[in-house]
């Protein structure tokens, strides 16, 4: 665990020193948010990568009306930083054209992404959705849980509901109680 956290805090730093604490978030700076989100990550016991992939969501942008910290031709120093698969849900994460993905995810049986970077469109790698899951899952939890009163559209509810097949058993606890609180 003293491993875990004294990566944290260097990985923190550098995320600062990429100019994290200069961007606003929902209460707080992004850095808060991706420290926040890593936290959920590691509060479902997932695995570094994933876990470190939470901490980098947003390095690249995660949408196309947000900054970005760093650009994607800097994929290799980050991936030397967190390592490949950590680097590799990174980039998915912020290269996915969400509104055009996210609705096929539990509807489709195979799922198409489009990168928004290149306008590429692929299968989506099968190994890497379920942590995208839970990524996007631990993100948006974040981002509920520091407004000023936790809610949850009725579209984020159920872009939950299509995902939680694919998501851990931790992570379904989290969304039963989830459903139970925000669901009538």
């Amino acid at each position: 665990m003293e491993i875990r956290k004294k990566n944290l805090d260097e990985r923190v730093k550098q995320l600062q020193s990429f100019g994290s604490e200069e961007f606003a978030h929902i209460n707080g700076t992004l850095t808060q948010h991706l420290v926040g989100t890593y936290k959920i990550l590691e509060g479902w016991n997932r695995e570094e990568a994933l876990c470190l992939a939470g901490l980098f969501h947003a390095v690249y942008g995660s949408d196309s009306t947000r900054a970005e910290l760093l650009g994607t031709d800097q994929r290799v120093e980050i991936a030397e930083m967190i390592g490949q698969r950590a680097e590799a849900l990174v980039y998915l994460f912020c290269s996915c054209d969400k509104p055009y993905v996210l609705p096929q995810i539990g509807s489709e049986s195979r799922v198409n992404f489009r990168d928004r970077f290149s306008g590429a469109v692929m299968q989506f790698p099968s190994e890497l959705l379920n942590d995208f899951c839970e990524l996007t899952i631990a993100n948006d939890l974040d981002v509920a849980r520091n407004k000023e009163q936790e809610y949850y559209h009725e579209d984020i509810l159920d872009m939950f509901r299509r995902m939680y097949p694919m998501v851990s058993a931790e992570v379904r606890l989290e969304l039963d109680g989830l459903f139970d609180k925000f669901c009538t």
